[in-house]
């Protein structure tokens, strides 16, 4: 007879697992939009060059102050014209 299992608390119970499943869906739609070949065994897989874009896709961006642009030094055009 077979065991009747919770599928719902399966997967409560089992965050790892969710996780994967997670990052499957964000890896295969990174590849569709950036027309990557997508394959399930590049997950994780550091030699894959898919898989490194797109780790290198979800990294965090550093901030970058937006100040006015100021001249240094001897750039500007009538230091060059003299």
């Amino acid at each position: 007879m077979a065991k009747n299992y919770n599928v719902n608390n399966y997967f409560e119970n089992r965050p790892d697992i969710v996780r994967i499943f997670d990052d499957l869906e964000k890896f295969l739609d990174f590849c569709r939009f950036n027309l990557l070949p997508y394959n399930e065994a590049d997950l994780y897989n550091n030699r894959s060059a898919a898989w490194r874009d797109y780790e290198y896709h979800k990294r965090p961006r550093r901030d970058y102050d937006r100040k006015e642009w100021k001249p240094r030094g001897n750039n500007n055009y009538r230091s060059r014209t003299q």
